[in-house]
């Protein structure tokens, strides 16, 4: 990049900068002072010292990249009154630090740091075929002890599908020699398990209450076994499996990534892996390193897109060591140049999903219910790119969570059962590229509950100007700032216990 010869072009300095800076959420003051370190005779220290103290955070240890971005390219945000402008010299100085260092992103720097093992998997894989085997006497094992255990299960996952519990019913099913299927209709499944399923050119795997074998007899007369994926709740089952009576006699196994529930139980012992990583697929994709089978491409990309998904692209919180291990190798297997875009264009293809669903089922598509000292709660999530269209009704989003407690007391009969009913309903709007969120708040209770979750953090209006009858608190206390947490399972559900 060639030095810029006024401010007015100045934001273009600093483009690469701020594509370099998406996925993170701040800049300590050592990687400022690294990425000013040009040459040996530049003292980065003093360098990053000196625009922290141009940003007016001088004795900081860590800048906001959102302030860094207003900061580089002013012209993007209001200039706060009495801000200075910044010399053409600083623009130059600027210009040539980007030429010669780039910020990376989480996924990047896992592939460099794993590449050299992964790499190596990856040939393994390529090397394999099923009348050539290799491993030796460990994969003759977990062939005979393992594999053997799951052959010609259903695998399913939990009735909110996402792209977990898909990817990871479709891998385990290849490698376990059983059938995948969905705990939803096709129709129900949402644009990011869409788009990666294209993405992967594979087929939708059938609705559980359509495969033979499942919800029905087969043409045999028998039901087939039942591998749960992504989760163990009773509730989170699809309903045909919920409703079976016989349901602890078929579960034979459970691959997850959640805590057991407390619930679930099966009349003999099942076959269980159950690790604390950031996302099932990524526990099936270590089954295949332990197995003779090789993985074809689709399932490759398919195990590489869940993960992705479930790690919010390796940033959130719940990612391991062995989420980005596997994301190196099965990049490599999928044949996928850039696991960064990929995340990018899964999470837009969700989010155009997202706003096309209509608050009714923004509230009810990806929500869990939870219950602390007999306090009942429901928990929805929506990742999106861009959380504007979702805050564009605020109002009505409010309105349905006020529905929805009550109706989790509607029984099948038509009578409402109170001990049902959920005393808050919240729903938390991720947004991925920012790696932060906003909570809505419906009533008293909620308000009340998210104060003591996530206290002291600030308290807006969802919907300026939007008028429900209904509404027990302020419209300037609908919405809260729940900062940089992004996930349910590590940081949302434990704030509430």
């Amino acid at each position: 990049m060639s030095p810029l010869p006024d401010e007015e072009m100045e934001p273009m300095a600093f483009s690469r900068l701020k594509q370099a800076l998406t996925f993170s959420q701040t800049t300590s003051r050592a990687q400022l002072a690294e990425l000013l370190a040009i040459s040996p005779d530049i003292d980065g220290e003093v360098q990053a010292a000196a625009v922290l103290q141009a940003m007016g955070q001088a004795d900081t240890e860590s800048v906001d990249t959102k302030e860094l971005y207003k900061w580089l390219c002013p012209d993007e945000e209001p200039r706060r009154a009495g801000s200075k402008s910044r010399s053409s010299k600083d623009v130059r100085r600027m210009s040539a630090i980007l030429d010669r260092t780039e910020l990376k992103s989480k996924t990047e720097e896992a592939v460099e740091e794993f590449h050299q093992i992964a790499s190596e998997l990856a040939l393994e894989f390529r090397d394999r075929a099923d009348d050539h085997p290799t491993g030796g006497i460990s994969t003759a094992i977990e062939q005979l002890c393992v594999e053997k255990c799951l052959a010609n299960c259903v695998f399913v996952g939990h009735d909110k599908t996402d792209l977990d519990s898909v990817a990871g019913a479709i891998g385990a099913a290849y490698l376990f020699d059983g059938t995948p299927c969905v705990a939803e209709k096709e129709d129900k499944l949402n644009g990011e398990i869409k788009y990666a399923l294209q993405f992967a050119e594979l087929t939708t795997p059938t609705f559980y209450d359509d495969l033979p074998g499942a919800a029905t007899y087969d043409s045999s007369g028998k039901l087939h076994q039942i591998c749960l994926v992504d989760h163990t709740e009773e509730k989170q089952m699809t309903p045909a499996l919920r409703a079976d009576p016989d349901k602890q006699k078929r579960i034979v196994g459970v691959i997850d990534h959640h805590a057991i529930a407390q619930n679930f139980y099966s009349e003999k012992p099942p076959f269980m892996d159950i690790r604390p990583w950031g996302s099932m697929s990524t526990i099936v994709a270590h089954c295949f390193t332990r197995s003779n089978k090789p993985m074809p491409k689709g399932v490759a990309r398919i195990l590489l897109c869940a993960i992705l998904s479930d790690t919010l692209n390796l940033q959130s919180v719940t990612t391991t060591d062995a989420d980005r291990m596997m994301v190196t190798m099965l990049a490599i297997l999928g044949e996928v140049e850039s696991p960064d875009e990929l995340a990018r264009r899964m999470f837009k293809a969700k989010t155009q999903w997202i706003v096309n669903l209509g608050p009714n089922e923004m509230v009810r598509g990806d929500q869990k219910d939870f219950e602390s000292k007999g306090c009942r709660f429901g928990i929805a999530v929506l990742e999106v790119t861009d959380p504007s269209p979702v805050l564009g009704v605020a109002d009505a989003l409010i309105a349905e969570l006020q529905v929805l407690k009550v109706e989790k007391g509607r029984q099948k009969d038509g009578t409402q059962d109170p001990t049902k009913e959920l005393h808050c309903a919240f729903i938390f709007v991720v947004d991925v590229t920012k790696q932060e969120s906003v909570l809505l708040l419906c009533g008293e209770k909620e308000l009340a509950l998210a104060k003591a979750a996530f206290p002291e953090r600030p308290l807006y209006s969802a919907k300026p100007g939007m008028q429900l009858a209904d509404l027990s608190i302020q419209n300037d206390e609908t919405l809260m700032d729940v900062g940089p947490k992004v996930s349910r399972k590590a940081e949302f559900l434990p704030a509430f216990f």
